[in-house]
């Protein structure tokens, strides 16, 4: 803050400068005592119980587990999954930990977005597909 009142009037946008400045100094910081940056930390919290499973080394958020149905599941099933967990997750059953439930709520409708959905889940299938055939070191799928 005194490096900014030393400056006067000579910047446009006090607080987003504030914001970076405050950027560099974590990342300096970070750099100084080799913790790892903020993106690996969220992903090793992420991969430390969080409600949106993450599939195993593809990177992605694994909805079959979001919604604990089956990769093979008609729209049927899911629809039944998604309404019994809404239910059983729902924030005003859990008021003890409301912060989790409403994480889980979370990742249950965005798991039900997209699979609950014919174009969405054909393009998400796709992808995870895809990103399991690189991991395998093969190509596009050309079929």
């Amino acid at each position: 803050l005194r490096e900014l009142e030393a400056k006067g009037g000579g910047i446009r946008n006090p607080s987003a400068w504030i914001c970076k400045t405050a950027a560099n100094l974590r990342e300096r910081q970070r750099e100084r005592t080799g913790a790892p940056p903020p993106q690996q930390q969220q992903e090793q919290k992420q991969n430390s119980g969080s409600p949106q499973q993450e599939e195993e080394g593809l990177g992605i958020v694994d909805h079959y587990k979001d919604l604990e149905v089956e990769e093979d599941a008609d729209q049927s099933t899911i629809k039944k999954c998604y309404r019994k967990l809404v239910l059983k997750w729902h924030p005003d059953k859990h008021p003890e930990d409301r912060d989790q439930a409403e994480e889980r709520i979370r990742a249950i409708n965005n798991a039900y977005e997209v699979l609950g959905n014919d174009t969405k889940r054909a393009a998400y299938d796709a992808q995870r597909s895809a990103i399991k055939r690189q991991r395998r070191g093969q190509g596009p799928d050309t079929a």
